[in-house]
């Protein structure tokens, strides 16, 4: 028996016995579930968890329910319906002698009862009425009742509350002194306005934009902790006035503001010299900027473009940043270390002439001289840089799993010069191939292999005489030119040979937009050998062999993210995610080939370059998320895709790899990839379970709604609805029924549901997906009958998914 055939083997009794087994496997966790309690010491209880009651003298502007549940201790085991699975694993691996599987489910996996003490009650009490006092209820109170049972004890708290306090007026500070006139001007600014509730953390967050916006100006070593609010609750009427105050302890060098003096750049700290004489000269990259690299490895341009700090300007904690950043985006460097030191020399006259001064790092010109500057009122700075290993060879082997539902092992080896040309440019050379077999207990064995060599050219830059976007000068733009050979072969259909080149960027508007520019795309398709079968299902319809497979595409691609998943700052309730793809090939190439070269059309109608006619259409996709998290743990997560494809011009049909596709394990998991639409069209039984090149279309409408919930540190849960189809634009006779028609497009949706569990280790996540139909476009009737006990109807409706990663 081959591998391919041993594989499907495995898959075929797996997928009729999968979901049984899952419901026995979950059964009987579920009955043994209630056996935990009996490994409790006499006198101990397992603590359930706590409720809080909140009652007020009037309306509240806010529920602080869920802020005093963030305070309550202990947190009680993990609960999943009535089980507690993480503390069952626990009792269930007993007392291991080894480091064996009972040592992982007891120590790595499990978690030990939490037990009720009437200390972390009173603790909690305590901390939950600090809590309050810093929301702005001074004069809450919080009580206290313990359930008790045999085994069990939970806790109800009783919050009694009044109305908060309120902010009347922020006083500025009172000293005369430049420091206090800067922090005035910043505190006009204030979001703490007159009626605003009295919140410690908006009092934090107002000192830490004080002290950033005075680094932005000079304060190097100011600190938000020098600020103190004091606040007086005299004036009555629940309303609270706050005065700002400076410390009296505050250093004398946090008072002062500074100013950038000499900047030495050593980009080769901390790396292993040669054997060999590595004395360098300083060398000047601009007025007060120096180099000193040992090694001669980088161009001096490139840090010029990247430190934003310059010498005898304030100090700015912005320019600061994005000089990190840039410097560390720059991928050539492990560790970036900006050292800062007051130079007590003040700025000095720039020598005579122009020669690059050399010496010690502390050496050379310092600045234009300016005798009113306080001379000890200046910061030198040495940014010490540890670059990467500058060529690597690395080889990995892995496990592919795609949204075709092939699946299988796969090789890359790539050869890396992180620094080629000394200005941050890398250079990559891989070589890699793939060999899968597809997993699907309704498709006849196929196996697929490919093997695929790639070169890549990256700059830091924008390499464009007419192009050069705006972009935040936190971020690295890249400039990158690609060629890639790639070879595929299907068993059960043909063998394809690719070529591409590509020149394009991508750049970060900021820390949640990014876009992606390919002026220039060049992709060239040959096929190669073809299938009996597959040759007499080419031939007589509308997707021909040389229009599907054999294409010439030149044109342009754009794409857009924006996602808010991205920000940094505290955890977010509800994030979005957008992608907008737009591609368009042929029309250049046309308008030379049509309109101001007059080239003759070949004998099949169009133009061609190479003897070989060009592909002309304008394709856009969209693809819409949006996550919302439901408690600790749990999140809804929901996607829509619409996407659309129109050739035109040259060419009447979308290349095949330009067309949609759907179902699958990222897509509609009820049906197995390529197993559906378009429209209402149904393969006929002679191509089932083999490769149907017309289940494609020019149109793609899906959208999924899935609820994700905790079971475990690692183990999640799922479930969830997918619905969606792809339609043709024109009538096809291998495809009857697949054309897009706005009066009966709603009615051909196809839909699925499921659920599945997902473990989840932060870097890796293994998904398992039981999914069934519940409409079927070419089926009469709406819903699908849904009978999970019988045999028959798990054997022609159950789709199981194994995936690696979410669906989105």
């Amino acid at each position: 028996m081959g591998l391919s055939n041993w594989i499907y083997g495995i898959n075929n009794a797996g997928g009729r016995n999968a979901f049984a087994l899952f419901l026995l496997v979950l059964g009987a966790m579920l009955l043994s579930s209630c056996s935990n309690l009996r490994y409790l010491e006499d006198g101990e209880r397992l603590y359930t968890g706590s409720t809080i009651k909140i009652v007020a003298d009037e309306k509240l502007p806010e529920n602080p329910e869920k802020e005093l549940q963030r305070v309550v201790r202990p947190v009680p085991n993990q609960k999943f319906l009535f089980w507690r699975p993480r503390l069952w694993l626990y009792n269930a691996a007993g007392e291991p002698t080894g480091k064996g599987l009972r040592h992982i489910m007891k120590n790595r996996l499990g978690r030990p009862p939490v037990l009720f003490d009437e200390e972390d009650v009173l603790r909690s009490k305590r901390v939950m009425e600090n809590r309050l006092f810093n929301m702005g209820y001074f004069d809450g109170e919080v009580s206290f009742q313990v359930r008790k049972k045999e085994r069990t004890a939970a806790v109800d708290y009783h919050v009694q509350l009044s109305t908060p306090y309120v902010i009347r007026e922020v006083h500025p500070l009172t000293d005369d002194s430049a420091l206090a006139a800067q922090v005035n001007e910043i505190l006009g600014q204030t979001p703490l306005l007159p009626g605003s509730l009295y919140r410690l953390d908006a009092l934090k967050a107002e000192r830490e934009r004080i002290d950033r916006k005075l680094k932005a100006m000079g304060y190097f070593y100011f600190h938000p902790d020098y600020l103190i609010f004091l606040a007086d609750t005299t004036p009555g009427m629940r309303e609270v006035d706050l005065h700002l105050r400076l410390k009296g302890d505050i250093p004398s060098q946090a008072l002062r503001a500074y100013r950038i003096g000499d900047i030495t750049i050593i980009p080769d700290y901390l790396t292993e010299l040669p054997p060999g004489d590595h004395s360098a000269d300083t060398l000047r990259i601009r007025d007060g900027m120096y180099m000193v690299d040992r090694l001669g490895q980088f161009r001096p341009e490139l840090f010029a473009t990247s430190v934003m700090l310059e010498r005898g300007r304030l100090y700015d904690v912005e320019s600061h940043d994005q000089s990190l950043g840039k410097l560390m985006g720059l991928g050539v460097f492990r560790f970036v270390n900006f050292r800062f030191s007051q130079s007590g020399l003040g700025p000095q006259p720039p020598p005579a002439g122009p020669e690059p001064p050399t010496g010690s790092l502390s050496g050379g010109p310092t600045g234009e001289f300016s005798p009113s500057d306080d001379q000890n009122n200046y910061l030198d700075l040495r940014i010490l840089l540890s670059p990467v290993k500058k060529k690597s060879i690395g080889a990995e082997i892995r496990g592919v799993s795609k949204s075709n539902n092939f699946a299988g092992p796969g090789f890359k080896t790539t050869f890396s010069n992180n620094n080629i040309f000394g200005g941050a440019e890398m250079l990559r050379l891989s070589l890699g191939g793939t060999f899968e077999t597809l997993i699907s207990r309704r498709m006849d064995p196929v196996n697929a292999w490919e093997a695929g060599l790639e070169t890549e050219l990256v700059f830091p830059e924008f390499i464009a005489p007419f192009f050069r976007p705006t972009i935040s000068s936190r971020f690295v733009p890249r400039t990158t030119f690609s060629f890639a050979w790639d070879f595929f072969s299907r068993t059960d259909a043909f063998n394809l040979n690719s070529l591409k080149f590509q020149y394009g960027y991508n750049w970060n508007q900021s820390h949640t937009i990014r876009h992606s520019l390919l002026p220039a795309t060049v992709n060239l398709f040959f096929l190669g050998r073809v299938s009996e079968d597959f040759d007499r299902l080419l031939s007589g319809g509308v997707l021909q062999q040389r229009g599907l497979f054999e294409q010439f595409i030149i044109g342009s691609q754009y794409s857009f993210f924006y996602n808010s998943q991205q920000k940094s700052g505290e955890r977010r309730v509800r994030d979005l995610y957008f992608n907008l793809n737009l591609d368009v090939s042929g029309n250049l190439a046309y308008l030379l080939a049509d309109k101001l070269v007059g080239a003759s059309r070949s004998e099949d109608g169009d133009y061609q370059v190479f003897g070989q006619g060009f592909s002309q259409y304008t394709r856009a996709d969209v693809d819409l998320r949006y996550y919302q998290r439901i408690g600790e743990g749990n999140r809804l997560a929901a996607r829509l895709i619409v996407g659309a494809g129109l050739p035109y011009g040259n060419s009447e049909n979308l290349p095949y790899v330009k067309l949609f596709s759907i179902g699958g394990v990222n897509s509609i998991r009820a049906f197995h990839p390529r197993s559906l639409g378009p429209g209402a069209y149904h393969p006929p039984d002679s191509l089932a379970g083999r490769f149907n090149p017309y289940q494609t279309g020019e149109i793609k409408l899906e959208t999924n709604l899935e609820y994700r919930f905790g079971i475990s540190q690692m183990l999640k849960g799922a479930v969830f609805l997918d619905a969606g189809n792809i339609w043709r634009l024109e009538d096809d006779v291998q495809a009857p029924g697949g054309t897009f028609r706005w009066n009966s497009f709603l009615g051909q949706m196809a839909l699925g549901a499921g659920t599945g569990l997902r473990f989840d280790v932060t870097f890796f996540v293994l998904r398992f997906d039981f999914a069934f139909p519940l409409v079927v476009p070419y089926r009469d009737g709406f819903l699908e009958p849904i009978q999970p006990l019988k045999r028959q109807w798990r054997r022609d409706n159950l789709v199981f998914n194994l995936a690696i990663g979410y669906p989105f």
